[in-house]
């Protein structure tokens, strides 16, 4: 039987085609992703990392390297310092990396021509230092329009549906913005399939996210389910 809250994101996903907000499995996995990373005018990536390494050192209670924990970055191109490694980090350790536009903005409100001109700025921007393709568009604001559906399925390799998630974010207001809050919340919205989502995009974020993710990570763990990729979640049979 469905949970309320798989039964809600159900509804909606009908609403809105062109989006995904989840897969519809009976297997007990779940897509992480974070958005707004890196933190902006941070040449060390000392923010994003804590999240990086709160993923890492939960993986180390995991033996199997396959049942690690697997997340998607949503890169903001305008968050990049020209010294950053923060993407070569985050392939290394099995992650992936979407792409989240050139500026943390609502760009369903952009006109048409300077949001493709946006898109494929981010996009470049990503992929220049790194060989892995680019297969997810997540939109600000988690809003999205015809036009911008249009641009969308004009970009090689990647999926044409907007990537969304099976929850609305609390992470990025107050007073909901804090860690424990926000790990009860996520945890509120696990079911099998089901696209989860955090945010960086600040020092104070991305020390609550790695404070959240220590708590649900060990949750998903206890309910035997996988935290795997969008890429990975997508593709699976």
């Amino acid at each position: 039987m469905q949970t309320p809250p798989q039964q809600l994101v159900a509804h909606v996903a009908r609403l809105f085609p062109d989006a995904l907000f989840y897969k519809e499995t009976s297997k007990k996995v779940v897509a992480l992703t974070i958005d707004d990373v890196p933190t902006p005018n941070e040449t060390d990536d000392a923010s994003t990392l804590l999240i990086l390494d709160a993923i890492a050192t939960h993986n180390q209670s995991i033996a199997s390297i396959s049942d690690q924990v697997r997340a998607t970055f949503f890169v903001i191109s305008n968050h990049l310092c020209d010294e950053t490694t923060i993407m070569e980090r985050i392939l290394e350790q099995g992650h992936e990396l979407g792409n989240h536009g050139t500026a943390d903005e609502t760009t369903a409100l952009l006109h048409p021509e300077v949001f493709a001109t946006q898109l494929s700025t981010a996009h470049q921007c990503i992929v220049r230092q790194h060989q892995q393709p680019l297969r997810w568009y997540r939109p600000g604001r988690g809003l999205y329009n015809k036009a911008m559906l249009h641009c969308l399925q004009q970009m090689p390799g990647y999926v044409p549906r907007f990537a969304l998630a099976s929850m609305l974010p609390v992470d990025t207001f107050k007073p909901t913005d804090d860690g424990l809050f926000t790990a009860w919340y996520v945890t509120q919205h696990i079911f099998p399939g089901a696209i989860l989502l955090l945010h960086g995009g600040s020092a104070a974020r991305c020390r609550q996210t790695a404070k959240a993710l220590t708590l649900i990570l060990a949750e998903l763990k206890q309910r035997n389910y996988q935290t795997v990729t969008l890429s990975e979640l997508w593709d699976m049979e």
